[in-house]
């Protein structure tokens, strides 16, 4: 462990971004317990920024155990209550936070992804807190939160919910759950449908940056759920610098989570899925795709199984139920 006399000088962390792209959050050592590691503070190195429609740029922040930071925030009991948590290498406001709207960028900085991984189990008890605080406070029951994650933040959402039980949170989305480092861990190690009363899980990159098999209540795979996702080409950004080539094509297939659940909020019946794995007209099946479940925001939590649907190439990404057509 740094010392921590030395902590102000070599424990930093730079974000920086490309126009067009997701800042990328960099330091120069992994924060975490481990021989160089910087030390560890969850409530300096954990925000919970509030946005509201009142305050939708600039956000409130939340802090466990201080109840005069909830009563000058702009906190609306009547609201629904929605955590969300980002993934490796981000930092809020990153473009998916931004998109969709918890920080732990510091314990998820590039390029220390081990470290953030064992950072996960420490991050999901610490937004556990928070949700059972919020809960005693009478700001919002715990069947009411809805906590999304993408990619790490999908696990930091599990291990969130395991801390709570037997209490659950109303609902988990996970978001192209990470897969490197978890595939192994069995159902204690990685975000399962045990860890809330309704957990839905997009696939987008299964195999690779996600998980490939089912987590949830209910597992929806566009255009598959494996890369390439539709529009996630080389030739694409053959001239662009190394941070568009991993956003747009080596993790474009994992982005495309988030992207597709932030469409799915303007446009909930967008995204409509089959039990049927007939996503494409050349695969085989004994079955006909009929529009059975709803991905995203507008899934109905009694919903239970896999379900597959096809995407646009380019935003808008949803077909919706009436442009759906198998054989287009």
């Amino acid at each position: 462990m740094i010392p921590d006399f030395l902590t102000p000088f070599i424990c930093v962390t730079i974000t920086f971004t490309i126009i067009g792209n997701n800042p990328a959050h960099i330091s120069p050592f992994p924060t975490g317990n481990c021989t160089l590691c910087c030390p560890i503070q969850p409530d300096r190195d954990i925000e919970y920024q509030l946005y509201t429609r009142r305050n939708p740029g600039i956000p409130n922040l939340l802090v466990v155990n201080n109840a005069a930071t909830l009563q000058r925030s702009s906190f609306n009991r009547s609201n629904p209550t929605v955590v969300y948590i980002h993934g490796y290498s981000e930092r809020a406001p990153g473009l998916s936070a931004a998109t969709i709207r918890d920080d732990w960028g510091k314990l998820s900085a590039l390029p220390w992804y081990i470290t953030a991984v064992r950072n996960t189990r420490l991050v999901g008890p610490h937004v556990g807190g928070m949700v059972r605080w919020l809960d005693a406070q009478g700001a919002v029951p715990m069947s009411r939160v809805h906590v999304i994650g993408f990619s790490l933040g999908a696990e930091v959402a599990g291990f969130m919910g395991k801390s709570l039980a037997p209490q659950q949170v109303g609902r988990i989305t996970g978001l192209d759950a990470a897969f490197p480092l978890y595939m192994d861990t069995g159902a204690d190690g990685h975000l399962t449908s045990a860890d809330a009363t309704f957990v839905d899980v997009v696939h987008t990159d299964g195999g690779i940056f996600g998980f490939p098999t089912p987590l949830g209540h209910a597992d929806f795979y566009p255009n598959g759920g494996r890369p390439p996702q539709p529009g996630c080409a080389t030739d694409n950004v053959i001239y662009s610098g190394i941070i568009r080539i991993i956003n747009q094509y080596i993790a474009c297939g994992h982005n495309r989570a988030w992207r597709f659940y932030a469409e799915s909020v303007n446009n909930p019946n967008g995204f409509p899925g089959s039990r049927c794995i007939r996503w494409r007209p050349e695969i085989r099946g004994n079955c006909s795709w009929t529009p059975d479940a709803l991905m995203g925001f507008g899934a109905d939590r009694r919903i239970r199984g896999m379900f597959y649907l096809r995407t646009n190439a380019q935003p808008p990404y949803a077909r919706n139920i009436t442009g759906y057509g198998i054989r287009r």
